[in-house]
């Protein structure tokens, strides 16, 4: 069964997230397997637990784990400790989503305007109820707070505005950068409307793939 999951790695506070194949052993015992190439074994934190999402038609279930071993040479074997719940799941489901976001400088009165003040406009990777992953045309240093507004990918496109600060970011290419923006104040009913953009966007991703599969057996 293809899962999606966050393994911890060492050194880096940010998990890494990865398609997988789950395999059954002895509950509540199972494996991880991992497309070649796409995990550096020796770098996977085993003192940390993993976040595994199991994509259903009409839900998404997300099971924490410890990772009990590595399997070579290219599984990890992990321990389901818990289910997590609606609320914790804010932090942890994440959907590919690609919708326009914009963030700008959190200006302060006592600091002049022109000297702080900047903008950037780009596009969502991904979107969760604690953050998200965009493209911009310009770097922004890790740490840096930011204004985000968000525009959901919804029939109303309604737009969210949050504060927020830079988790990473990465150069892609010239003018092209990978930049994580966590969510520092978001009011409640944003941060549900967020959740619920992003259970609608998976229930479509199923819906489709199911209809994929369908044809290619037909």
């Amino acid at each position: 069964m293809a899962v999606r999951t966050t393994v911890p790695l060492l050194n880096l506070k940010e998990k890494e997230r990865l398609h997988c194949f789950y395999g059954k052993v002895n509950p509540p015992v199972f494996t991880l397997t991992f497309p070649d190439g796409t995990l550096a074994f020796d770098q996977v934190d085993t003192t940390r637990s993993c976040m595994v999402m199991f994509d259903f038609i009409n839900q998404t279930i997300i099971v924490a784990a410890s990772i009990q071993a590595i399997k070579e040479p290219s599984a990890l074997e992990l321990v389901a400790r818990e289910t997590i719940t609606h609320t914790h799941a804010r932090n942890y489901f994440r959907v590919d989503a690609s919708t326009k976001v914009a963030a700008s400088a959190i200006l302060q009165e006592e600091v002049p305007q022109e000297s702080l003040s900047w903008r950037l406009l780009g596009d969502t990777i991904d979107l969760s109820g604690s953050g998200l992953l965009c493209s911009f045309s310009e770097p922004l240093a890790q740490g840096v707070r930011a204004k985000i507004e968000l525009t959901l990918p919804t029939r109303d496109m309604e737009v969210i505005v949050a504060l927020g600060h830079v988790v990473r970011c990465r150069k892609i290419e010239e003018h092209f950068y990978h930049i994580a923006l966590h969510f520092d104040e978001i009011d409640s009913e944003s941060q549900d409307k967020i959740m619920a953009c992003c259970f609608e966007l998976q229930r479509r991703y199923l819906r489709m793939r199911v209809r994929l599969e369908s044809v290619s057996t037909a």
